[in-house]
């Protein structure tokens, strides 16, 4: 049978998203799936302007992922970036999550998830472009 290359619906992308979990879950202790949702929080003014938010994933075997942390650059270095990460971190940690994960750009927040106890486990030189780097960072719940 010829196979033949072609862009990926979304549709395609939900059976390929299907297949690997379905394999991963082949792998991996009875359960390692039980736990698995987005999570996120937001910050808000009085008049509903959002201001900030986190959004991350619990990912097979309850791993936190955390995908997007934004603060409003008047609402910065006031604490609601810690207060939005330490929350959703608590709240992984309730769903049975005892390993976070991140990366972040070098012009972005290395130094505030190190603050937070996050350390690098990995580092991509060149990315995502020349002369920048892209960090991954673990923390233990």
């Amino acid at each position: 049978m010829a196979v033949e290359m072609s862009i990926c619906s979304a549709s395609d992308y939900n059976k390929i998203a299907r297949a690997i979990t379905n394999f991963n879950l082949q792998n991996l202790p009875a359960g390692s799936s039980a736990g698995m949702c987005a999570l996120g929080l937001v910050l808000k003014q009085s008049n509903s302007k959002i201001v900030g938010g986190i959004t991350g994933r619990l990912l097979l075997g309850n791993c936190l992922s955390i995908e997007i942390l934004w603060v409003e650059p008047e609402f910065r270095l006031q604490g609601y970036a810690t207060r939005l990460l330490l929350t959703l971190e608590k709240e992984a940690k309730m769903r049975g999550s005892s390993l976070s994960q991140v990366d972040t750009f070098d012009f972005q927040a290395l130094g505030f998830y190190e603050k937070n106890g996050y350390t690098i486990f990995g580092t991509l030189d060149d990315c995502p472009s020349p002369g920048h780097k892209r960090y991954y960072l673990k923390k233990t719940l």
